[in-house]
């Protein structure tokens, strides 16, 4: 009996500590440690949630940061990174930056919207005021949060919310010393307000806009300084060039210029002698040689005039000019010079051009010279025809170019330019001056003067020159 009621005794026990241990797992205090330990797993996870989320926030803005700060610097690639990162950080369907400009917001950088919303937002900006998000963002610079903009009494951008096709709205300023710049849009399809945190993402960025903007003005504002400076640097070079034209090449010029009468001078004097020398006198060829002789005198004094006339700055000696007139006496002029060059001249003249406002006898100059040039390079063929053409015609409504064209060796390309500098030449015992005066009084009458190759071979060289239409 003993030994059952131990057992028993022993069974009793055992049962009552399983009914203990039940009673502490199913007890109100059990509940409460498992909901305990549900809270720190929940708490873990929405730790660990906001600890990625920082840390991706944090990348973003240090791209951002990268790419202001970066040596390839472009303001386009920073406001379209900013609208990217901020769309997907924030969970929106939409991200755009706007940016004021003369006095209303212009579409800068968009983010998930469609090709018809940014090409209906294009054509039509936003005016600042209290009818759009952004609008009212500008006028009062501060942040606009509106969960749903159809319950929005104030809103009536329904043309762009029919476009974008949203409904929760976020709009920040960029704000430059405290004035509005611009604003920073988020948009939702569906009504989900945004969350501070993200409130504040987006806020960040726009300072982040904000300096990128300042530091594209600052880009700008030097790169015009530094066109500026160039400008001035080329156009000191410039004067310097005239300076020294004004010094040696106005001695080098009348040289130049006055060589040919005075030598046509000469010969015909001489021919004049041998006329009157003989028995009995050739009244009659004495008689061309001197008149010749007359007109080449009166050449050379036009040099002069020609010459003094192109370092004046007044218009005094400007005429209305017909330039197909002029060149066919610079091509009798010179007929006897091109006859024993053996060139074969065409000209085409187009009929009724209007006249130029110039200095016939600086404009003479330029095609004397530049017919000259063509001759001298003909020259260098010893084989094959020699040909000069000049033409002349309208160049649009309001200018007429005349060209000259030989069929010489041509120029090498990389001289096209670096021919009409002062002392620069492309002949063995040349000086550099002629076109360099050519080009010169072409700009003293508003036109250009251009060298080109010739097809198959040879020059051309173009002069514009502004027409005078009645």
């Amino acid at each position: 009996m003993r030994r059952r009621s131990r057992a028993g005794a022993q069974s009793i026990k055992t049962r009552h500590r399983k009914a203990v241990t039940f009673k502490r797992r199913s007890g109100p205090k059990a509940a409460l440690r498992r909901k305990s330990a549900n809270g720190d797993k929940t708490r873990v996870a929405q730790l660990a949630r906001e600890l990625n989320e920082a840390v991706q926030h944090q990348i973003a803005t240090a791209e951002v940061l990268k790419v202001i700060s970066g040596s390839t610097f472009d303001l386009q690639t920073v406001l379209d990174r900013l609208v990217e990162s901020a769309l997907h950080l924030c969970n929106a369907d939409s991200a755009n930056i706007w940016l004021l400009e003369g006095g209303v917001l212009k579409l800068a950088a968009s983010c998930g919207h469609s090709s018809e919303f940014k090409e209906f937002a294009r054509q039509n900006p936003i005016t600042p005021g209290r009818g759009t998000v952004s609008g009212r963002v500008v006028t009062g610079g501060k942040t606009v949060h509106i969960p749903d903009v159809l319950a929005d009494k104030e809103f009536t951008g329904h043309s762009y919310q029919s476009r974008g096709n949203y409904r929760s709205h976020l709009g920040v300023p960029l704000l430059r010393e405290g004035k509005a710049i611009g604003a920073f849009a988020l948009t939702r399809a569906t009504v989900m307000p945004y969350s501070e945190k993200q409130i504040a993402l987006v806020e960040t960025f726009a300072d982040q806009a904000v300096i990128a903007i300042a530091n594209a003005r600052l880009l700008e504002n030097e790169k015009k300084r530094t066109r500026e400076l160039r400008e001035v640097v080329a156009l000191l070079n410039r004067e310097r060039e005239n300076k020294l034209m004004n010094l040696e090449a106005m001695a080098a010029s009348i040289g130049h210029e006055v060589r040919q009468p005075l030598s046509g001078i000469a010969a015909n004097g001489n021919a004049a002698l041998r006329f009157l020398a003989q028995t009995p006198p050739d009244l009659d060829e004495a008689r061309s040689a001197l008149n010749r002789m007359v007109r080449d005198s009166h050449r050379a004094s036009e040099v002069f005039d020609n010459i003094r006339a192109l370092y004046r700055t007044s218009d005094d000696g400007r005429e209305q000019i017909d330039i197909g007139e002029l060149a066919h006496g610079v091509l009798q002029l010179l007929g006897e010079e091109l006859a024993a060059h053996a060139v074969t001249t065409r000209t085409d003249f187009a009929l009724q051009l209007p006249p130029v406002s110039g200095h016939r006898g600086q404009l003479q100059e330029v095609l004397i010279n530049l017919i000259r040039n063509a001759v001298e390079a003909m020259d260098a063929i010893e084989d094959g025809h020699r040909l000069l053409r000049l033409r002349a015609e309208r160049d649009g409504f309001s200018s007429i170019v005349v060209a000259v064209e030989d069929s010489g060796l041509g120029i090498d390309p990389k001289q096209l330019e670096s021919i009409f500098n002062a002392f620069v030449t492309t002949k063995p015992n040349g000086m550099g001056l002629g076109l360099a005066i050519c080009r010169m009084i072409i700009e003293r009458h508003e036109g250009e003067l251009s060298a080109a190759p010739a097809h198959p071979r040879g020059s051309v060289f173009r002069v514009v020159l502004p027409a005078t239409i009645a």
